[in-house]
């Protein structure tokens, strides 16, 4: 019997029909395409009617590679530490725990020290190595070590955001045993003119020629010469009120007020804005070399403020009712500062510019300019130009300045530029914990 196999065969072509449009992707006539929706390719969003050239894909980027950090050599244990009046080595455990903390200081990474400590650095190395940065009974620290140890802390830099706890084993923690006075200061902001006009009329002298510093009597001194006589370079009373130097050219701008003039000698460097509104810096040129007296103990010890109120706003509000006395009162504190124009940034005294947050301004007979520092201290906070609470402070510093009352166990935290700051600078006076950081091979090689 002979089967009719058009019965199946028309079935079987039809399907075999539809499937291979399926797989070409083809359309029926009559029939718009459909797209297939991919979840792990969604579809572009395009306005009807407009035509879009497909656009090659964009290349899968590389998975990010982690930086392989230099590994870092083993470190012995120095056999004996140093420790005099003044310093006594910490052992680990005295250490507090989550100190220091960069993030306190404003930093994003332990890798932004990077430039302020290389400032340092370039310091000590253009000091004699094996001449003492630091000499007290029974510990002696060469320049040599103070170079070795902020290489050493370079190094240890890109190690140091994912394990801080490296700073402690490969340094050496001197602590202070009086835990030293801190205060604040700032690079101020003032009014002032390049040539004298009216409203400008208080000078800011750049450094007389006369001026000299060197050896007297054992000491270095600054002192001017008169008649084959070595005397005491003019006073405060004589610069101002005298006008010693009056008419003589000395003058590098004119400001508004006397007394911006006489906190921008406090602070030793400062912006002027200028009447045009251009800004101009003047940076610490010299100084007169005698004593400093703050303005706020000369008029509390005359009865004048009370000692709760002798902060630079109360001292201004106390001249602002008696003007008459201003010089009078100004000229106690004999130390003066003379100032040069410069575009640069403000220096501290070893020559480069100052970081906020970090550069510290000590006495160099107890802790080396350049050497680096930890250091834990409260703060205050501003709001709307005014302290508002206060907050704690633990980080890295750096000893990059010195200041004419800077004397023993002092520290004036550089807080940075501006009237933004003041608020913060003018209202630091706190007790704080130092630590002096001399790395282990420094210690071990000299």
């Amino acid at each position: 019997m002979r089967t009719d196999l058009s019965q199946f065969v028309r079935p079987l072509a039809a399907c075999l029909l539809c499937a291979g449009v399926l797989l070409c992707g083809c359309v029926l006539p009559g029939r718009k395409a459909e797209p297939v929706a991919d979840p792990a390719c969604p579809p572009l969003a395009v306005p009807q009617g407009d035509v879009v050239a497909q656009e090659a894909p964009a290349p899968v980027p590389e998975p990010e590679t982690k930086a392989v950090l230099p590994a870092l050599e083993p470190i012995a244990e120095p056999e004996d530490l140093p420790q005099c009046d003044m310093f006594f080595p910490v052992r680990k455990d005295g250490l507090p725990g989550c100190f220091p903390d960069v993030r306190s200081q404003g930093l994003h990474s332990w890798k932004d020290l990077e430039s302020p400590v290389q400032r340092s650095l370039e310091y000590a190395l253009n000091m004699p190595g094996n001449k003492p940065a630091l000499i007290r009974p029974g510990m002696v620290l060469t320049w040599a070590q103070v170079a070795s140890s902020l290489q050493d802390f370079l190094d240890l830099l890109p190690h140091l955001d994912a394990d801080p706890g490296l700073l402690a084993k490969r340094f050496v923690w001197f602590g202070m045993r009086s835990r030293p006075v801190m205060t604040g200061y700032f690079t101020p902001e003032i009014e002032a003119s390049l040539e004298r006009r009216p409203g400008y009329e208080y000078p800011l002298y750049g450094v007389p020629s006369d001026l000299r510093r060197g050896r007297v009597r054992g000491r270095n001194r600054y002192y001017r010469l008169e008649g084959g006589r070595v005397l005491p370079y003019f006073d405060r009373h004589a610069l101002d009120v005298d006008k010693v130097l009056d008419g003589k050219g000395l003058e590098v701008a004119w400001a508004r007020d006397p007394i911006d003039v006489f906190y921008l000698q406090v602070e030793g460097c400062g912006r002027l804005r200028l009447p045009d509104g251009t800004t101009r810096n003047v940076l610490y040129g010299s100084k007169n070399g005698l004593p400093f007296t703050s303005l706020g103990r000369i008029l509390h010890k005359k009865g004048l403020l009370p000692r709760s109120r002798l902060a630079k706003e109360h001292v201004r509000e106390y001249f602002s009712k008696h003007p008459e006395r201003m010089y009078e009162l100004m000229a106690e504190n004999r130390s003066y500062v003379f100032f040069r124009l410069d575009n640069a940034p403000p220096e501290g005294a070893i020559g480069k510019p100052l970081t906020p947050m970090v550069s510290l301004a000590t006495d160099r007979e107890l802790l080396p300019l350049g050497s680096l520092l930890a250091f834990e201290a409260e703060i205050p906070e501003a709001r709307n130009g005014k302290p508002s609470g206060r907050r704690k402070v633990a980080g890295i510093g750096l000893a990059q300045d010195t200041g004419t009352a800077i004397k023993g166990p002092r520290l004036d935290y550089y807080i940075g530029e501006g009237d933004a700051v003041e608020p913060i600078a003018s209202n630091i006076k706190t007790k704080a914990t130092v630590f002096l950081l001399i790395s282990k091979k420094a210690l071990i090689h000299g």
